[in-house]
């Protein structure tokens, strides 16, 4: 007969005899294991010794000796103590009682680990499960060590007591000592935070500090607040050295299908107007889902004064966008409903110049034709725009597309027509413009002819495809440049991307009729030495027609730009990548855009080069050049660091040159400490915002104010941080 099963009989008797021991209800059996196990006769209390494992309810107590008392259905441990809650916690102590159902326990030299990794240590503990736990002469850390070994945390904090509220979830140190790598840095009377089951908590945030060759030293305090498990807030406090003070206010509240989110900033700072100005500044949104697939959003953004938001680093928009949309997804059909007001914050535009659209409605359908592999599209629009550079006007639009893939003989042919109708009534126009006031009319109707032939060839053990690509496009209707004001119809340069489009513009207030054939050839292909490779050249050359007027879109020439593009990935970590236009009489390069990535095991490094050409620019204008790279890096021990730069490379011919620099540390293997250092220089300047070199300093101690804005976009489910 078993130990085991031996010790097991002895129980069960004790229970058919005094049908007193409380430990053995149905609800929480208790189970023993031992060496050996004895009696007292006078007590009834049960001595087991060697290698004494109890468990009742997912609690499990191993000590070399374990004294249980069934009149009072305690139990006492001495030796080599492991106790092994049912949450996970682990506990090591000389001594421990457990009593009335391993609710109450009582432990003397105590080293508890928590299944989240924290540390505590006391000289006493009494804990009431449940409800409180007291730990007298304590040491506490949420660093990942082997701290029961003697391994030192990278800091704790060391009390003449600590005590847990279990029912709050906080824990409260007294006469309170933070040591960081085992050195004393301050000393508090008290300190509460939340324990390590709470990740969504009212308190202060970690601080951060800011040194700017404009504002001056800067600390910032944050406090944030918990109203319930749909809304919180967070108001963060900015003292500026030289400047003045500003405060951020951040509410976020959620419902079943809605959201909504403000930030609101005031402030009294220093501006251009006054040397301290009142000024303030609002974003809000607000987002729901109002049934039958439609998401709407509403977003509300204004500043009292044009630098406000860029000098103290809260925006860098130099246009603030308000608007208000509607939007829906199905299966073969889109639609969209938008109003929006614009704030220029810049010298170069006034407000009274900046556009409101009231509305934009926009529908679209996709289906199929009368063949497998036709598609037709239909597209209705109707937009009023007012007050965009003095201009007022109202468009309707509709188009009709049918498009389908044909197989040929040799290679796959492809058409493509369409029909586009706009209607315009134009109220009002710029001094300047040459437009027409009144009532316009255009309608383009357009044809696409295209053939592509993909080949596959082989040589060397290696496999290409090569795939010549050629249409012949023609637009029809009249050329309205000069009667429409352009509103929506961007500059374009043509590359890959636009090459084969029947419609280059993306908008619609310019069309450009006439007939043109584009010609292309793309090939790809994979080498041992430089990877998957990828190449295309392309040209358009114009069969009729004339160049719409008023955009830069270098067209004067019957031939267009070349078009090519280069990718390549030699060693399997370097990306390279290529795209460019070349004049087409003479190779000049009028545009050249080349990244270079490398990734590393333990970082990457991106390098960028463009160059814009004086064609791209109206004339008088200079050639533009820069060169940018970013770099990442993990240095190791939790060290990482990240910088970026931008090169003008054309004389400060750009404003586009800055430095920025990250050092981060986050904590090493122990993961409870981290340290941000970033450094920015940013040479732009608009009135009162100089040039600026700023340095950013922020040390985050894990559960001491370090609820990070990305666990609480977690927790409440909300798509923006702070």
């Amino acid at each position: 007969m078993s130990v085991q099963f031996g010790v097991k009989v002895i129980f069960v008797a004790l229970v058919l005899v005094t049908g007193q021991m409380h430990a053995f209800a149905d609800d929480k059996p208790i189970t023993f294991e031992a060496d050996n196990a004895v009696v007292n006769q006078l007590d009834g209390s049960l001595i087991a010794t060697g290698n004494v494992l109890l468990k009742q309810a997912g609690s499990t107590l191993a000590a070399d000796e374990v004294t249980y008392f069934q009149q009072t259905d305690r139990a006492v441990a001495r030796g080599n103590v492991i106790y092994t809650d049912a949450d996970g916690t682990i506990s090591r102590a000389n001594f421990m009682q457990l009593g009335t159902e391993f609710t109450h326990i009582v432990a003397e030299t105590l080293i508890s680990q928590f299944a989240t990794g924290e540390w505590i240590a006391a000289e006493h503990a009494d804990r009431i499960v449940g409800d409180k736990a007291v730990f007298k002469t304590s040491r506490f850390t949420p660093c990942k060590c082997d701290f029961a070994n003697g391994e030192k945390p990278l800091w704790d904090i060391r009390a003449s007591q600590s005590v847990r509220n279990e029912k709050a979830n906080t824990i409260t140190h007294y006469n309170l000592r933070m040591h960081v790598l085992n050195l004393p840095v301050f000393y508090l009377p008290i300190l509460s935070h939340p324990d390590w089951t709470v990740r969504r908590r009212s308190g202060f945030l970690t601080p951060s500090f800011t040194i700017s060759s404009d504002v001056g030293f800067t600390p910032s305090i944050s406090y944030f607040q918990v109203i319930d498990d749909t809304k919180d807030a967070q108001f963060n406090f900015y003292k500026y050295q030289y400047r003045g003070a500003a405060l951020k206010t951040n509410y976020r509240q959620l419902w079943d299908q809605s959201a909504f989110q403000a930030n609101i900033y005031a402030a009294r700072v220093e501006t251009y107007k006054a040397e301290r100005e009142e000024v303030g500044a609002v974003d809000a949104s607000f987002t729901s889902t109002i049934g039958n697939g439609w998401d709407t959003k509403t977003r509300l953004v204004r500043s009292s004064q044009d630098t406000f938001l860029r000098r103290y680093k809260f925006n860098t928009e130099t246009s603030l966008k308000s608007s208000s949309t509607a939007e829906r997804i199905v299966s073969d059909r889109y639609y969209y409903v938008e109003a929006s007001d614009r704030q220029s914050l810049t010298t170069a535009s006034k407000n009274t110049n900046e556009p409101t659209i009231l509305p934009h409605i926009f529908y679209e359908k996709i289906r199929k034709g009368w063949r497998p592999k036709q598609k037709l599209r239909t597209e209705i629009s109707a937009l009023q725009l007012d007050n965009d550079q003095d201009h007022d006007y109202a468009r309707w639009s509709g188009v009709f597309e049918i498009a389908e893939d044909i197989p040929i003989r040799k290679g796959i042919g492809n058409y493509n027509a369409s029909l586009m109708a706009n209607y315009y009534e134009i109220h009002s126009q710029s001094s300047t413009a040459s437009s027409k006031l009144g009532t316009v009319a255009h309608t383009n109707p357009s044809v696409t002819l295209g053939w592509r032939m993909p080949v596959a060839v082989s040589g060397f053990g290696r496999m290409a495809m090569i795939e010549p690509k050629a249409q012949v496009t023609y637009v029809g209707g009249n050329d309205r440049t000069d009667d429409i004001p352009n509103r929506d119809a961007a500059e374009y340069r043509i590359d890959e991307a636009n090459l084969f489009l029947a419609h280059r513009y993306q908008g619609k207030d310019y069309i450009l009729p006439g007939t043109r054939v584009d010609a292309g050839l793309g090939t790809t292909a994979n080498d041992q030495y430089l990877g998957n490779i990828a190449a295309f050249a392309g040209i358009s050359r114009r069969l009729s027609g004339t160049p719409s007027a008023g955009l830069n879109v270098n067209q004067d020439d019957i031939y267009s730009d070349y078009v090519a593009s280069l990718s390549m990935s030699p060693a399997g970590f370097i990306d390279i990548r290529w795209s460019g236009r070349l004049a087409s009489h003479d190779f000049t390069v009028n545009e050249s855009k080349t990244v270079a990535a490398a990734t590393f095991d333990t970082g990457y490094l991106n390098l960028t080069h463009n160059q814009l050409g004086q064609a791209y620019f109206a004339s008088g204008e200079d050639d533009r050049e820069e060169l940018s790279a970013t770099l990442g890096q993990t240095i190791g021990a939790g060290w990482s660091l990240s910088a970026s730069q931008i090169w003008d490379l054309s004389y400060s011919k750009t404003v586009r040159e800055k430095t920025t620099a990250a050092l981060n540390w986050a904590g090493g293997p122990q993961d409870c400490l981290t340290l941000t250092l970033n450094y920015e220089h940013d040479p732009n300047s608009d009135r009162d915002i100089d040039a600026v070199d700023q340095v950013n300093f922020v040390l985050s101690l894990k559960q001491l104010g370090a609820l990070t804005p990305d666990t609480i976009a977690e927790l409440t489910g909300a798509d923006d941080t702070y």
